[in-house]
């Protein structure tokens, strides 16, 4: 699908369905940001379990994905958002379970995995409304 195709997709969708996709792409942006920076900085600097580090790993790389995909094929994108952050908030929760905070013994919720949670159900409310418009034969 060339730019120009995309492109009258995009300007097909009424505004808010434009909007949500934006929500979308800034929090994966935002995201890739995040996981390419952990990458890029080296191991964590206490032990932890390398599923959970190479997951986060991956990250760098899907949530890219998830934008290009809401742009050339936008269900794809969709159900790669909503398997992403499932998985993501998933892993969080896990990994706080597993590893207590040092100083106080029990959980102690991040901000960053608290953010996730808050666009996780974002996405969950979302996606639902945004399915049709995204496999709309008339769009592109």
């Amino acid at each position: 699908m060339n730019t120009t195709a995309v492109s009258m997709r995009l300007r097909s969708y009424p505004s808010g369905v434009k909007f949500v996709l934006a929500v979308y792409a800034l929090a994966f942006a935002f995201g890739t940001c995040v996981h390419a920076t952990l990458l890029l900085s080296g191991p964590p600097p206490h032990p932890v379990n390398l599923p959970l580090v190479y997951g986060y790993d991956t990250l760098a790389f899907l949530d890219p994905l998830v934008i290009v995909l809401l742009l050339r094929l936008p269900r794809a994108g969709l159900l790669l958002a909503l398997a992403i952050m499932l998985a993501d908030v998933g892993v969080n929760a896990l990994a706080a379970y597993m590893y207590p905070h040092p100083l106080f013994g029990g959980y102690v919720p991040d901000p960053g995995a608290l953010a996730n949670s808050v666009f996780l159900g974002f996405v969950l409310g979302s996606a639902p409304l945004l399915w049709p418009y995204l496999g709309r034969k008339d769009a592109a």
